[in-house]
Parts: structure tokens; C-alpha cells; sequence
């Protein structure tokens, strides 16, 4: 057995960071989730990570983590996931109760023993604060996996992607905090689309898990923006970029964010000679991502 990457998850769950959450358990040795407030409210998004755990037959910890960005109003996608984050109905009670440990000393406990690594599917406030809570944090992550941003146009603003457009504050701590990263953005993300034949594809493998993906990717595709070409699953392609590297084309780069006015949450690329201090993901092969997003939903146990 091939040995599976040890991580910590960071995420706003939220339908596709569910999916995400499926791909981490099969693929990855998950060894927390950390949550944010992100696409619905943190209460939501804890209870979201811990139900989604329990669909996943995953005995992995939950730590809480901010309830608001770090210097702006908290504001929500729940147009898109539903008011509680999981599609139109409310969260079920989940089997077990969340971490008493918050997620910055989660994220500080991770990291400790150095060679770290994070995937952070929402706004990035807790890495944030941890970053400012030990700035040294940074030499100790061996590299951040980010769902945000965008090197084409925005889905919240014409030139911002949600999450960087939630906590550009944080965005900005991150960029500049040192940790080696890689940006998959909606420039990557819009490659990878789901469409109503893996609805039908998740109902009729009839696994536990399955069944609610179906209806959790149902509700996203009927709330979400519709070009015709399928919904684009953004959260787990930066888990993927981790597990399957192959997968994904990236390049060096240096990425800034704007943190206010019309730009706020835009990121771009700047002069990147010399030593380039993150990476973009570029392309990815589709197919291949997709089906292992699927093969996740339908049975999320750890891979043998």
C-alpha cells in the first residue's frame, strides 16, 4: 500500500468543499478539519464538516475556527448552498460533537513537528491567525494547497473569486507569511464541471454517501450560475493537486491580492523572475479528476 499523505484540511463546508472532504478521507490521512466561516456561517459550516465525516465513516477531528473575516463584515454564499450550507434542507445532527480545541492551535499543533501540509478550500482567516499568532508557523508548512482566487474574471465581483473576496486581509497575511502555495483558482476550477449524468451516476451507485452527494450536487447545479456546461467543482481540485499532482499543470509565480475598493479580492500575477514565491495551478486533465471526485463520493473510505 502506497503510504497516503498526511494532512489538515481547512474548509467553509458548503457543497463542494463536501466533495473535497469525500476526497480527503478516501485519498489522504486526514488528520483534522478545521472550519471557517465561509459559504454559510461557522455554526453550519462545523456541523456541515462533522456530518459529511459521519458519511464518510471517518473518525477525524473538528476544530472551530473564525466566525468572521479579520478585518470586514462576514458575508455568505448560502444563495448557492442552501442557509445551512448542505443544499435546501437543514444538517442532521451529527454522531459526535466537535473538538474543544480551536483550529488556529489545531493548525499550530499540526505543523509542529514541521513538513506540513494544508489544503484550505474557503477563506483563509485561520491560517491567517495562525500565521500572526506564530509567524515562524511558516517554516514549518511544506505547502498550502488554496482554493481562491483567479487569474481570469471573478464569480462574486467581476474580478474577485469568493473566497479570496470574503478575507482578502487574509489572503494578503498568507501571500506574505512565507509558506510555499499553490493558487487553483477559478481559472482551473471552471475546467472541472459536473454534470446531471453524475447525479444520476451518484443515485444509482445507492452507497450512503453517494445518495446525499447526489442531492447535495442537484441543489448546487440548480442554484448555482448555469453556462451549460456543468457546475464547476472547485474545492476538491486543490485536494487533488496534492494527491494526484500529475493531474494538474502549474507555473511560478508571485501572486498579490487587493484588499479594497472595486478590486478588493482580486488576485493577479506580478513579476515572477528571480525566485517566484507561489504557484498556479494552470490546467487540469478533467476526466481523470472527475472520476475521482465520483469514485470519492461513492465510497469515501480510506483507500487500500
Amino acid at each position: 500500500m502506497t503510504k497516503l499523505p498526511r494532512i489538515l484540511l481547512d474548509c467553509d463546508p458548503g457543497i463542494d468543499d463536501a466533495f473535497a472532504i469525500f476526497c480527503a478521507t478516501r485519498l489522504t490521512d486526514l488528520a483534522a478539519v478545521t472550519t471557517v466561516s465561509g459559504n454559510v456561517p461557522i455554526e453550519h459550516t462545523t456541523r456541515n464538516a462533522l456530518h459529511v465525516l459521519d458519511l464518510a465513516g471517518a473518525d477525524v477531528p473538528v476544530h472551530r475556527g473564525a466566525s468572521e473575516p479579520l478585518a470586514i463584515p462576514a458575508m455568505f454564499a448560502d444563495a448557492v448552498h442552501g442557509i445551512a450550507g448542505l443544499g435546501a434542507h437543514e444538517t442532521p445532527t451529527p454522531q459526535r460533537g466537535e473538538d474543544p480545541i480551536g483550529a488556529t492551535r489545531a493548525i499550530l499543533d499540526f505543523c509542529a513537528s514541521g513538513n506540513a501540509h494544508i489544503v484550505a478550500t474557503g477563506p483563509l482567516t485561520n491560517i491567517a491567525l495562525a500565521v500572526r499568532q506564530d509567524p515562524t508557523v511558516a517554516q514549518r508548512i511544506a505547502h498550502l494547497h488554496w482554493m481562491g482566487g483567479s487569474t481570469a474574471a471573478g464569480n462574486t465581483t467581476p474580478l474577485a473569486e469568493f473566497n479570496s473576496w470574503v478575507d482578502p486581509h487574509a489572503v494578503d497575511v498568507v501571500l506574505h507569511s512565507g509558506i510555499p502555495l499553490t493558487m487553483y483558482g477559478l481559472n482551473l476550477t471552471h475546467q472541472v464541471r459536473l454534470t446531471q449524468h453524475h447525479i444520476e451516476v451518484l443515485e444509482n451507485a445507492a452507497t450512503k454517501s453517494s445518495v446525499r452527494a447526489a442531492g447535495f450536487l442537484s441543489f448546487y447545479r440548480q442554484n448555482g450560475s448555469d453556462d451549460g456546461l456543468g457546475q464547476p467543482m472547485h474545492d476538491p481540485c486543490a485536494l487533488l493537486g496534492l494527491t494526484h499532482p500529475e493531474l494538474f499543470t502549474t507555473a511560478a509565480s508571485t501572486i498579490v491580492v487587493h484588499i479594497e475598493g472595486n478590486q478588493r479580492g482580486m488576485t493577479e500575477v506580478v513579476d515572477s523572475r528571480g525566485s517566484p514565491a507561489h504557484r498556479i495551478a494552470q490546467s487540469a486533465e478533467a476526466p481523470d479528476v472527475i472520476n475521482l471526485i465520483i469514485e470519492s463520493a461513492i465510497n469515501p473510505a480510506r483507500s487500500q
